[in-house]
């Protein structure tokens, strides 16, 4: 028998509450990890486990199967008390294609590398104590391939002088340095250092509502008005604490402009998301008499390493939240200079297409290693 159900008063009544749609999977609770994911996780043997073929770079940064990754070598040989107190005196974790993975594919030797996505930056290590002759297993925090840190320019590595180099270097966090290049991937590795994760209140809900409306869906930060949009307003906790619920520990934040807030690299934006919101941002005029420093503000965090190597060549400012249809698709820019016809896209799938209609695409990547023919593009 087949039964027709009409839902119209109901959602007359929703309307009349002022209720605010949001998107919603139906599914269980806690999923497992990924055996994929669980296996970075612990580690895998580069030539044993996972072939030196399957690990791409097309992106700049390094990953397997869709996955983030880094490479380093355990073994730190009688150095390892040393390293096990100070991870930086170890062998180098390499985040992305440098001289040395080239070298080891084009003569398809490789030390004992192994392969992982622990955020932490806490890997296991191993060695012989020179005073013993023990072995000694633990784990440490080592330092990453500054080379790797050029090649990606990340945070401006490349233009800065050597006291700052030395600085990104001491500094480098792997949580933050994953958060940067997460909207090249559907998601954030589970590190094995994680901690349990704060609750929010039982009335939580209402309260961010009641916080939304009252700033008319607007992010207090950058001024995006979201009342089109509303999945992509957020309220931010202030101290991170997110059982504080005072009016003045609160502020809403447009996804992006939240993603970006100190300590938040847990919070995983869709790249998607992101061109959608500078694409408001376009439509209501945030862009206009703007800078490179305000650009890189609202940018994808993947794409910083360019803008800022952009910047310095003093290079014309590109525009963000420009999309373009061709063939009814509908094709978002991440970067554009739309006069030269240059864009640069971080999903590269829709490339030919755009190239099809006139215009020269590159990925983020391929504009930074191939800098000097990609600003011959623009000028």
């Amino acid at each position: 028998m087949k039964l027709t159900v009409n839902f119209a008063q109901l959602h007359h009544c929703v309307q009349l509450m002022g209720a605010e749609e949001a998107d919603f999977e139906l599914g269980l609770a806690f999923k497992d990890i990924d055996p994929i994911d669980a296996a970075l996780r612990d580690g895998q043997e580069l030539g044993k486990d996972i072939d030196l073929i399957d690990i791409e770079h097309t992106k700049g940064v390094l990953s397997y199967k869709g996955r983030q990754i880094m490479l380093y070598i355990p073994d730190q040989g009688s150095n390892i008390r040393n390293v096990i107190q100070d991870g930086k005196q170890g062998r180098r974790i390499h985040i992305a294609e440098c001289s040395t993975l080239q070298q080891m594919r084009e003569t398809g030797r490789f030390p004992r590398y192994q392969v992982t996505n622990e955020m932490s930056g806490y890997v296991p290590v191993y060695g012989v104590d020179s005073d013993t002759y023990q072995g000694v297993e633990d784990k440490a925090h080592l330092g990453t391939c500054m080379n790797c840190l050029r090649i990606l320019n990340y945070q401006g590595y490349l233009l800065k002088g050597k006291l700052e180099r030395h600085s990104i270097f001491e500094k480098f966090s792997f949580i933050n340095f994953f958060e940067t290049y997460s909207s090249y991937f559907k998601s954030l590795p589970v590190s094995g250092q994680s901690k349990g994760l704060t609750t929010y209140s039982s009335d939580w809900s209402s309260i961010s509502s009641t916080m939304k409306n009252k700033v008319n869906y607007m992010c207090e930060q950058c001024g995006v008005d979201l009342d089109t949009e509303k999945k992509l307003l957020h309220v931010h906790h202030i101290d991170g604490v997110k059982s504080n619920n005072k009016s003045s520990n609160l502020r809403v934040l447009c996804a992006d402009c939240h993603k970006k807030q100190p300590h938040h690299e847990h919070l995983f934006i869709k790249a998607g998301d992101v061109l959608s919101i500078n694409r408001l941002r376009r439509e209501q005029h945030k862009f206009d008499n703007t800078t490179y420093n305000q650009l890189i503000g609202c940018a994808d965090t993947a794409l910083e390493g360019l803008l800022l190597k952009c910047q310095s060549s003093r290079l014309p400012i590109t525009e963000l939240g420009i999309a373009v249809m061709y063939e009814h698709i509908s094709v978002q820019f991440d970067l554009c200079w739309p006069r030269k016809k240059v864009a640069v896209l971080i999903d590269m799938k829709n490339a030919t297409l755009v190239k099809n209609h006139g215009w020269t695409v590159f990925s983020a990547s391929q504009a930074l290693e191939k800098f000097q023919d990609f600003q011959r593009y623009i000028r």
